[in-house]
């Protein structure tokens, strides 16, 4: 059958999961693409974690075919607590799942042969592509700040004592004590920084229980479970270029393992079809709103008139290959929000 003629999108079953159902979904074929990414790039591996980003996906998409009435008596259904007035309540401040790019991504040949070409499944990786728009989306957009974890705010201390030409040591009810002398001050500075080296050298030790002592050694055992507090009253939203990134990071997950062969492309293909990783992770870019162009990175002429990628995809990826990506945010309270 030639891949342009698939049948129509398969819809997935609404097994109605509340904040408790997360496993309904672990199994379900369609999501296939959905868990690899979830459980091994968002929960890196633990398969003990809940599958809660499969859940509030599922919601969200099960969501965008109900009209209001139907969306009331479902949610007052997953919740039988819940009232006609609570769950227009719940509505009114719930995230909807962005489709609106659906026509452009399956009138998308280079796309779907490419998709083809790493024998992989439209359906499958279409909920894939919603799934991953709508994750970087709820990270990125209007969402809940990440603050300091203990020990980052540790270094953020050292940072600014190396800096220091007066430290002002505060107490109730008495004077403020102020250390100006260079000499004091460097030996505070030295001192800090000696302790955030040890601890640092101590965080990469693999053996837990090693690590937990050396940690109780330093009075630091609590940082074991320190963890980025989410502060819900301060929003944040970050550039198109953090998107990409974290879009680009998410696909390069999934793909890394996959080998394509240009063979199952078919006959039909142009000279603008292609394997490249890249390339076909811009076009997803592009698809999903991300980038303006029409395609963030494309084949070009070059001088001696081959075709060529233009690399700005890469180029963004290097820009920023020594910097970590912008903190991730829990979506966990979104599956009720």
């Amino acid at each position: 059958m030639d891949f342009q003629e698939l049948p129509k999108i398969q819809e997935l079953p609404d097994y109605k999961p509340n904040r408790y159902g997360f496993d309904k979904y672990e199994n379900e074929p369609l999501l296939e693409y959905v868990w690899k990414v979830e459980n091994g790039y968002i929960n890196n591996g633990d398969d003990c974690c809940s599958p809660i980003e499969l859940a509030i996906f599922v919601n969200r998409y099960i969501e965008t075919k109900l009209t209001d009435d139907e969306k009331y008596a479902r949610h007052i259904e997953i919740y039988p607590s819940a009232t006609l007035e609570s769950a227009k309540e719940y509505y009114s401040e719930r995230t909807k799942l962005d489709t609106s790019f659906k026509d452009k991504f399956f009138e998308s040949k280079e796309v779907k042969n490419t998709i083809k070409a790493f024998n992989l499944d439209l359906d499958k990786f279409w909920y894939l592509l919603l799934f991953v728009k709508d994750y970087v989306d709820d990270c990125y957009t209007n969402a809940p700040k990440i603050g300091l974890s203990e020990v980052e705010k540790v270094n953020e201390m050292a940072e600014k004592i190396l800096e220091a030409t007066e430290i002002i040591v505060k107490k109730k009810g008495e004077k403020d004590y102020k250390i100006q002398d260079e000499y004091t001050l460097s030996i505070l500075k030295y001192s800090v920084n000696y302790f955030i080296k040890t601890y640092n050298i101590i965080e990469n030790i693999e053996n837990r229980e090693e690590l937990k002592i050396k940690l109780e050694e330093l009075g630091l055992n609590r940082t074991i479970w320190d963890n980025n507090p989410i502060l819900f009253e301060e929003k944040v939203s970050f550039e198109d270029s953090h998107k990409i990134r974290l879009f680009a990071d998410m696909f390069q997950y999934f793909l890394k393992d996959l080998k394509a062969d240009k063979k199952l492309m078919g006959r039909h293909t142009t000279r603008e079809d292609s394997t490249d990783r890249l390339l076909f992770i811009s076009r997803l870019a592009y698809i999903v709103g991300y980038a303006n162009e029409e395609y963030y990175e494309r084949y070009v002429e070059n001088e001696e008139r081959k075709l060529v990628p233009r690399n700005k995809l890469k180029n963004l990826l290097n820009k920023y290959k020594k910097k970590p990506l912008p903190p991730k945010n829990t979506r966990f309270y979104s599956i009720w929000r």
